[in-house]
């Protein structure tokens, strides 16, 4: 059965407010579902806190509020009816989830709220089927949330799957990345060999999962992919790039394809030394002559367990361009770039399989192949 991204939303989670899309559908039986905005959506934010017992702050309705954004904005844009939602499944990945409104509590040894409290409340908010599910692996959270969805829908009943992949600025991210020695203090150079670290987003991507496929649009056809745990280390994946060889590999091989078919590399490409070493060895062991990358983190920062969504987001986004971003140190400073980006004057569309790559802290690696199929007029 094969599953398509049916459509996206990508949105930065910079800012004090958001303007909630009016949204109205209409039922077989003439009834209306509205989803509420404004003051009514600070009430139902604040009743859903009193389920839990915990005090809402601004911080939590600025999370919040911003993730039913996108998730309304992604349902106008599916035209997804009442009953469709009744019959959509969510999945969201991660890294800090809503930690960053934490607030200190005497009273508690540990005030660390359910790991799915996002999800549920966007099951709630949406009338959306039971079934919701967070995956918190790290920087391959959100990819990894996108391959169970692909499980989902093809061994359930269940039709749609959002999958969400957000991220938001907390103090204990930052802290612990600058502790680390990872910041950049300029740009973030991805496969650059003079490479500084990388530089912290963060934003909110939501797709459409759907055994349908779009009408009048380009799509992405989700083929395999892989993930897998990488224990040559507490933090970091093996610098020789195997263990990411074994699952870019493994995912290619479940695709039904080989090396030689993939046309076009999304790399992880976060600019640490690590990261991208280990990412260059494995793309150079496995396809020898690498095909083009292309890099997404020097355009939008290195948005963690949401990065997965967000860049396939963009992807999607960019079916309908005539060209890729390419970062200007690509083009100023070619001979200190470690593989060959994508040309500026092709687009996309023009690629047929595509590998989307990406590697978690804690050496947690996932790899997923697309196939881009045209529009069906």
């Amino acid at each position: 059965m094969p599953v398509y991204i049916h459509s996206s939303v990508s949105h930065s989670a910079c800012g004090n407010s958001y303007v909630e899309p009016q949204l109205t559908f209409s039922t077989q039986a003439n009834t209306q579902l509205t989803f509420t905005t404004g003051v009514e959506e600070q009430a139902q934010i604040a009743s859903f806190f009193a389920m839990d017992k915990l005090p809402l702050n601004n911080t939590e309705a600025r999370l919040f509020t911003s993730l039913s954004t996108v998730v309304a904005q992604l349902i106008k844009t599916s035209g997804l009816t009442p009953q469709q939602l009744s019959q959509t499944a969510l999945m969201l990945g991660s890294t800090s989830l809503d930690i960053g409104t934490l607030s200190p509590d005497t009273d508690k040894a540990l005030g660390l709220p359910k790991i799915d409290r996002l999800s549920e409340y966007l099951q709630q908010k949406f009338s959306l089927h039971p079934y919701h599910l967070v995956i918190n692996t790290a920087c391959t959270a959100s990819l990894n949330a996108v391959l169970y969805a692909k499980k989902l829908l093809q061994s359930t009943d269940i039709k749609q799957v959002i999958v969400i992949g957000c991220e938001f600025y907390n103090q204990l991210t930052t802290s612990g990345f600058h502790s680390l020695d990872l910041l950049s203090s300029e740009q973030l150079l991805a496969f650059h060999q003079e490479r500084q670290g990388l530089i912290l987003g963060e934003g909110i991507g939501a797709l459409l999962l759907s055994n349908s496929q779009p009408k009048d649009k380009a799509c992405y056809r989700v083929l395999e992919g892989d993930s897998a745990c990488d224990t040559s280390s507490l933090t970091m994946t093996a610098e020789d790039g195997s263990h990411i060889h074994k699952v870019m590999s493994q995912a290619v091989k479940e695709s039904g394809l080989r090396a030689s078919n993939i046309d076009l590399i999304k790399v992880h490409g976060t600019a640490t030394y690590n990261n991208d070493i280990s990412e260059y060895h494995a793309l150079k062991s496995y396809f020898n002559d690498p095909p083009p990358i292309m890099a997404l983190k020097p355009f939008i920062g290195h948005t963690l367990g949401a990065c997965g969504v967000i860049e396939l987001a963009l992807m999607d986004y960019l079916l309908s361009q005539q060209s890729i971003p390419v970062a200007d140190y690509v083009t100023s400073q070619p001979h200190v770039i470690m593989l060959p980006f994508a040309p500026l004057d092709k687009a996309i569309s023009q690629y047929q399989y595509l590998l989307v790559n990406h590697s978690g802290f804690g050496g947690n690696n996932a790899a997923l192949v697309l196939e881009t199929i045209q529009a069906c007029n």
